[in-house]
């Protein structure tokens, strides 16, 4: 069974076998305006922590060298998939550093265009529902942070071989809605065991 395939799975067969993934955290009631963010990488963090759906755990991927830390804290968005099957990133804008494993609701405010070996890899800047109206747009973001995280993904990678990152800059509330909403529209979960079995066997 693949990583794609458990994320496919609704809660409830996934709970019957009493095993539990956050992957699969309903979508906010207010999609796509305000989405479900699942931490993974505090902010000013220099380790690259991923979600394990398999173990419900997260495990170290790599750690950046220590001139680099992450400029806010990230994570991805539950139910959701993007064009390169995973779940779609989020950047957290916040204050403070966000304990890996919390939820966070978040209000969409903008994106990051970027593309990697794996193909398109949207990350979705979101803050924390609590700040209320203080910010509704990149234009309420302080545009050094904009610089800062624009220049950390460009540069992540560099020292790992073969790992090529393209940036394109930010994009607008209006297209960053319609990329949750695309990504909501493609992660598809199955409503019974029997779809389940027919979709795995065709694979």
């Amino acid at each position: 069974m693949t990583r794609k395939d458990i994320r496919n799975i609704t809660k409830s067969l996934f709970e019957s076998k009493a095993r539990r993934n956050l992957e699969l955290v309903e979508i906010h009631e207010d999609s796509p305006y305000v989405i479900n963010a699942v931490v993974e990488i505090p902010k000013g963090c220099t380790a690259k922590y991923e979600y394990n759906p398999d173990l419900d755990t997260f495990q170290l991927d790599r750690c950046l060298p220590d001139s680099m830390h992450y400029p806010c804290s990230y994570g991805f968005v539950p139910s959701t998939m993007g064009e390169d099957d995973d779940p779609l990133d989020v950047l957290i804008y916040d204050s403070v550093p966000l304990d890996r494993g919390t939820i966070v609701q978040c209000n969409v405010i903008g994106a990051l265009d970027m593309e990697d070996s794996h193909g398109r890899d949207w990350k979705i800047l979101g803050v924390p529902v609590y700040r209320g109206k203080e910010f509704w747009s990149l234009k309420d973001i302080d545009p050094m942070f904009l610089k800062i995280a624009d220049m950390f993904f460009k540069h992540y990678k560099d020292l790992e071989a073969q790992k090529k990152v393209t940036v394109r800059g930010w994009i607008d509330k209006k297209q960053a809605l319609k990329i949750v909403d695309e990504c909501c529209e493609r992660f598809r979960p199955i409503d019974t065991l029997e779809e389940f079995l027919s979709k795995t066997s065709d694979s």
